[in-house]
């Protein structure tokens, strides 16, 4: 039995213990791949942090010197620092009806959790403080930000016993609630397929304070219907159901607009408060979507 196995908590069933392990692996390749360092330079804005007073030595900055001790005490003193490296990561998860789509093998949901589950383990593994919201109208869970593998595991377990819920997404809600509880500088990711409206301004809040990083899950049906005939259709959110022709030429149109529409309006909410964005779909590996956003974060970072 290897360290991995010995951290899992027991309520895993046999299937997402393997599952979790392959995690763990794509996590620590992710760090061997330097998405570590990557991860850790993320965060804009950390700083530093005073340490202590020091005796002035030669060689010294002089611009570190603090007068009003020096003045008091008769000698130079200078101010130490240290750099904070520590990285405090928050992620809130959409939960609501619309994740439960998914028009191949996995769902939204299943991609959210698997991005949102590395995402927790690389933040352990680099030894920094991770906490976990989960949310639809409201949030329903809320886990503050701590620090160790062991605890990681248990938010992972939590994403993993949880289920979209038939209820309608509220992103000004969940930015209201983060920007409250959150009084340490953060960063903040939210993973959510963005299925909002006037979301803007909720998001332009949180962003003032802490960084903030849109993740949007979508499915490639969402943007083309699949040419089948006559289709059923239910509103995850709302439960209302309908039959469409999806051979129809205006309702095709009409379906591609209307994603069109949605991709402008999360586009421009989430540029208009400089929020960095990351974007995947239900056939795209996690892994891989990772280690190219990590590559793009940098880019935006440097230059913003």
């Amino acid at each position: 039995m290897n360290a991995v196995t010995k951290s899992l908590p027991s309520v895993f069933p046999g299937a997402l213990r393997v599952w979790l392990q392959r995690l763990h692996l794509a996590a620590r390749r992710a760090l061997e791949g330097g998405a570590g360092g990557q991860f850790a330079s993320l965060f804009r804005g950390a700083g530093i942090t005073f340490e202590e007073l020091c005796e002035y030595q030669p060689g010294d900055d002089i611009r570190a010197i603090e007068w009003k001790a020096t003045a008091r005490l008769g000698i130079p003193f200078v101010k130490r620092y240290i750099e904070e490296r520590e990285l405090t990561v928050v992620l809130a998860v959409d939960q609501s009806g619309s994740m439960w789509f998914g028009s191949d093998t996995r769902t939204k949901w299943q991609t959210a959790v698997e991005c949102a589950a590395l995402l927790v383990l690389l933040a352990a593994y680099n030894r920094d403080r991770v906490g976990l919201a989960l949310f639809d109208s409201t949030v329903r869970h809320y886990l503050p930000p701590r620090r160790g593998l062991r605890l990681a595991l248990r938010y992972v377990a939590l994403l993993l016993h949880q289920q979209p819920q038939p209820t309608r997404t509220s992103l000004n809600e969940t930015s209201l609630f983060l920007w409250r509880v959150l009084r340490r500088r953060s960063l903040v990711i939210i993973v959510s397929d963005f299925l909002d409206t006037d979301y803007a301004g909720g998001l332009a809040r949180l962003a003032k304070k802490h960084e903030l990083v849109a993740l949007r899950v979508s499915d490639p049906a969402e943007s083309t219907l699949p040419p089948r005939g006559l289709l059923f259709l239910e509103d995850c959110e709302t439960g209302q159901r309908i039959f469409v022709d999806a051979g129809r030429a205006e309702l095709r149109g009409g379906w591609s607009n209307v994603a069109e529409e949605l991709a402008k309006q999360f586009a421009t909410s989430t540029q208009g408060c400089q929020t960095d964005t990351w974007q995947i779909t239900t056939r795209d590996d996690p892994l891989t979507s990772l280690r190219q956003w990590l590559q793009a974060r940098q880019r935006f970072v440097r230059y913003s």
